[in-house]
């Protein structure tokens, strides 16, 4: 009886918290978007922009992930040019779907290139 009721309690304080927001399931988690940028960064980036593999690695958080693209994008801009670069970086960019707070999230939409 006591699991029923807070399972009713539970249930009633999540519909009525004011604060709550719409729960996104994310499909990618932390690891999986720091593999994906030392993985974009080649054996010549890696050697010229050291920091950025270190600032990857040492990211504690999503948001940390975040705050680095574009400094993966300048090391990878600097290889591959920049529009090579901006392909990937917006690929991985879009792995952080769900995981970050409504205000750091991109942009709606992105403009058209």
């Amino acid at each position: 009886m006591l699991t029923v009721v807070t399972e009713f309690l539970t249930t009633w304080q999540e519909r009525l918290n004011p604060l709550r927001e719409e729960t996104i399931q994310a499909v990618y988690q932390i690891d999986d978007i720091r593999q994906a940028m030392l993985d974009s960064l080649d054996t010549a980036a890696r050697e010229d922009f050291p920091h950025v593999e270190r600032r990857i690695l040492q990211a504690s958080n999503v948001p940390a992930l975040w705050f680095l693209r574009p400094d993966l994008l300048m090391a990878l801009a600097a290889h591959s040019g920049e529009q090579a670069a901006r392909r990937v970086v917006d690929d991985i960019s879009d792995m952080f779907d769900g995981l970050l707070p409504k205000g750091l999230s991109t942009r709606p939409s992105r403009p058209q290139r």
